[in-house]
């Protein structure tokens, strides 16, 4: 267990964190007037109690925290996943789309790293591709939770050891490979769509998810380094 004065900071912005995003997913169902959009809203709040929930219990049992950071992590690829989907809701879905940026295309940009790419067509594959990009990590990452745990009980997985003869160092890297992928989807779809997207102003929105993300990945992150210098 973490030290006693960790759990008591934690403990109150738990459940504070917890009481903040269940209440506004009370009020969401409570006004339920468009479902369209608000199913991936609620799905995207959620996020909060879960990795408040898991984060917290992490701290408390920490011999068992690959399983609750495994539980997060899966959640985490579900919310990048609806955060596209809440996208494509706002501008029309994939139809609308495809009908708004016909005959347009997306120059080669260094910023993007298309610049060695010939002008890409927005149309239907396009979002297709989008799509994917962010599916593919949401099927992965349950895949290598099983596979991280499996080897976990072999004794050949152990978070923050980067040693060869480990799990960890390959994992982290298909997972770093494929979050960047999904990543790297949503932005291209957004620098697409952003006209379509500006009444929405969807780029804090995100911003704030990943910082949730990255908060807590530091959090268990420090956790792990304090348990390590303490044995």
């Amino acid at each position: 267990m973490a030290p006693l004065y960790y759990i008591l900071i934690a403990l109150p912005c738990t459940a504070g964190a917890m009481t903040l995003a269940l209440l506004h997913i009370y009020r969401h169902l409570l006004n339920y007037t468009e479902p369209t959009y608000q199913r991936y809203i609620v799905r995207i709040i959620f996020m909060v109690p879960v990795y408040a929930l898991m984060s917290f219990l992490s701290l408390v049992l920490n011999e068992s925290s690959i399983y609750f950071n495994s539980i997060r992590e899966i959640y985490e690829a579900w919310v990048i996943y609806n955060f596209l989907s809440l996208c494509l809701a706002w501008v029309g879905g994939p139809g609308a789309v495809v009908l708004s940026l016909s005959g347009r295309v997306l120059k080669p940009n260094w910023c993007l790293m298309t610049c060695c790419f010939s002008p890409i067509p927005l149309d239907g594959r396009f979002i297709r591709r989008c799509k994917q990009g962010c599916l593919q990590f949401v099927i992965l990452k349950p895949i290598l939770v099983a596979v991280t745990l499996i080897l976990y009980a072999k004794g050949k997985y152990h978070d923050g050891n980067f040693s060869p003869d480990q799990s960890y160092l390959y994992l982290t890297i298909i997972y770093t490979l494929s979050y960047s992928m999904a990543l790297y989807a949503l932005a291209l779809f957004y620098v697409a769509c952003r006209d379509l997207l500006q009444p929405f102003n969807p780029v804090p929105k995100f911003i704030i998810i990943k910082s949730v993300v990255f908060l807590t990945y530091w959090q268990v992150g420090s956790h792990l380094i304090v348990s390590s210098l303490s044995k």
